[in-house]
C-alpha cells in the first residue's frame, strides 16, 4: 500500500491523505464477511515494534471496538494502519531509540466478545515490582475504559501462592490462566481478558516492561509542608514542580519542562508527547491504564484517583508543589 499511496518517505508523509487501494478493499471485505458473517468486529493494530520485551508501545497505536458496516470497517483499518507514523508514536519511538521507517503494521480483526466484565491483570505487581504478587482491574462491560484510564475500576491483590485458597472462583480461574501465560512466554504479563458469563477470554498478552526501574527521590521534610491531597500510587518516585492543571485539550500548550500535570479531563495520546518533560503526573483511573504503564516506562512519579483536601487546587497553578509518590501525598513545597 506504500507503493500505491506513493509514500517515499513515511515519516513525512500526510498520512491523512492515505487511502487503502480499490483493489484491496474488495478482497479484505470478502474475506472478513465469510469469516464473520455480519458480526461487530475489533479492528485494532499490531504494530511489529509494540509489545516488545523492553518496550509496550501502551495506548500508542489505534484500535476500534463494535465495528459493523462495510465503510466503518475499512476506515478503522485505515486509521489503525497510518497510526504507525502518529506525531504520538514519532515521539515515544525517538525517546526510546525505535526507527519507525523499518516498522511495520499488521491489523488484527476480530469478534467482538459481548463482555459482562472485562479488564487488565499483571502477573506481577509493576509498582512495587513484585512477582509474587498479581494485580487485577475491571469493569463491568468492555475492557477499553480500563486501559483508557478513563473509568475508575475495581481493583484486587491476588498473592501467587495462595491463589488456590481464593474463594472466588471466577479470580481463581482468571489468576490460574494469567500464570500459565506467563510460563508460556517466560516473563510477567500484561494480560487484557473479558468474561461473557461462561467463558473467560484472552484478548492480548505482552511483557511488562518496568520492573527494572529506580525511582526518583527529592529530599524534603514532610512536617513542614501542606498536605493538599492523596492519590494511589501509580508509579513510585518524588519530584516537585509548577502545577498545571489540564482541564481540556487546550490546556496541553500550557505545560512546560519541569512542570507538574494534574489531569481533570479525560486522557488521549497528546499527553504522551508532554511526559518526557513533565517531572510528575497525577491522573484518574486505575494503575494498569496505559497512560500509567507509559508513566513507570518513563519513570515519571505518578498518583491516580487524587483526594484533594479541599477545592482550592486552582490556587495553586504555576506555583511549585511536591508529588510523593512513595507515601502517596501531594504537598506544598
Amino acid at each position: 500500500m506504500l507503493k500505491e499511496n506513493k509514500i517515499i518517505d513515511p515519516l513525512n508523509y500526510n498520512w491523512s491523505k492515505f487511502e487503502i487501494p480499490t483493489k484491496y478493499q474488495k478482497t479484505i471485505l470478502e474475506k472478513i464477511n465469510q469469516e464473520f458473517n455480519n458480526k461487530p468486529l475489533v479492528i485494532r493494530s499490531s504494530a511489529s515494534c509494540e509489545d516488545s520485551p523492553l518496550l509496550s508501545f501502551a495506548g500508542q497505536y489505534s484500535s476500534f471496538l463494535n465495528i459493523k458496516g462495510e465503510e466503518n470497517i475499512l476506515r478503522a483499518i485505515k486509521l489503525c494502519y497510518q497510526s504507525l507514523f502518529s506525531d504520538n508514536a514519532k515521539i515515544y519511538s525517538k525517546i526510546n531509540g525505535v526507527r519507525l521507517e523499518y516498522e511495520n503494521m499488521a491489523i488484527a480483526v476480530q469478534e467482538l466478545m459481548p463482555a459482562k466484565i472485562a479488564g487488565v491483570i499483571f502477573t506481577a505487581d509493576p509498582v512495587n515490582q513484585d512477582d509474587k504478587k498479581m494485580i487485577i482491574e475491571y469493569t463491568e462491560g468492555l475492557g477499553d475504559s480500563i486501559v483508557s484510564g478513563h473509568k475508575k475500576p475495581i481493583m484486587k491483590e491476588v498473592n501467587k501462592k495462595q491463589i488456590n485458597n481464593l474463594q472466588n472462583i471466577f479470580l481463581k480461574k482468571l489468576s490460574k490462566i494469567a500464570l500459565n501465560l506467563e510460563k508460556v512466554f517466560g516473563n510477567p504479563q500484561d494480560v487484557e481478558w473479558g468474561w461473557d458469563g461462561h467463558n473467560i477470554y484472552i484478548f492480548q498478552s505482552r511483557n511488562i516492561t518496568t520492573l527494572d526501574k529506580h525511582p526518583k527521590n527529592l529530599n524534603y521534610f514532610f512536617d513542614k509542608n501542606e498536605i493538599l491531597g492523596t492519590g494511589i500510587i501509580a508509579c513510585k518516585g518524588i519530584s516537585d514542580g509548577l502545577l498545571k492543571i489540564i482541564n481540556n485539550i487546550g490546556d496541553y500548550d500550557k505545560i512546560k519542562k519541569g512542570d507538574v500535570v494534574l489531569m481533570n479531563c479525560k486522557m488521549d495520546n497528546n499527553l504522551i508527547k508532554k511526559l518526557p518533560s513533565i517531572n510528575a503526573l497525577i491522573i484518574k483511573g486505575g494503575i494498569l491504564s496505559h497512560i500509567a504503564v507509559i508513566a513507570r516506562e518513563f519513570n515519571v512519579p505518578c498518583l491516580t484517583e487524587p483526594k484533594m483536601v479541599n477545592e482550592k487546587t486552582e490556587k495553586y497553578i504555576n506555583k511549585k508543589i511536591i508529588v510523593d509518590a512513595i507515601k502517596g501525598k501531594i504537598l506544598t513545597n
